[in-house]
């Protein structure tokens, strides 16, 4: 069997542009990340400092939502360098990724119940706490599923 040139094994000429530039787009958003998540690593530590303004509880309260959002851009940053290393898009990320963000609006909506008991606003938030519980069962199960048939295959 002939030997082809690497230039032949790599495809043609616009597919290898196509693929540079997927992988440049690819580099440009996880290095946009890196940025948010060193400035909203920054606004927690900010936010520290002024536990004496707004309480310990709110402080933990802000620092927390920082940190779990900088858990989603973290998770993205992982997804996006597996993505770059193995030219694979996998679920299990983005199901991280949600269930992040829902406990995130849970712990929002739990910490503005109390401010709104007794006012028409309380009853919606119930209903969007109970509508955001079922969201992180559905996003556990479909995580613990996607895990079972990754050890499967």
């Amino acid at each position: 069997m002939e030997r082809r040139p690497d230039r032949e094994r790599q495809g043609p000429r616009p597919a290898r542009f196509i693929d540079l530039a997927e992988r440049g787009a690819y580099y440009g958003v996880a290095l946009f990340l890196l940025a948010t998540i060193v400035m909203v690593f920054v606004s927690a530590v900010v936010s520290l400092t002024e536990v004496l303004e707004l309480g310990p509880l709110e402080t933990a309260l802000e620092v927390l939502d920082k940190v779990l959002l900088i858990f989603i851009f973290a998770e993205l940053l992982g997804t996006i360098g597996t993505i770059v290393r193995e030219r694979e898009v996998t679920a299990e990320p983005f199901l991280l990724i949600g269930l992040i963000a829902v406990v995130r609006r849970i712990l929002a909506v739990t910490a503005s119940i109390e401010q709104n008991l007794g006012t028409p606003r309380f009853e919606s938030l119930i209903l969007e706490l109970g509508v955001l519980t079922v969201l992180v069962l559905a996003l556990a199960g479909a995580l613990l599923i996607t895990r079972r048939a990754d050890r499967a295959g």
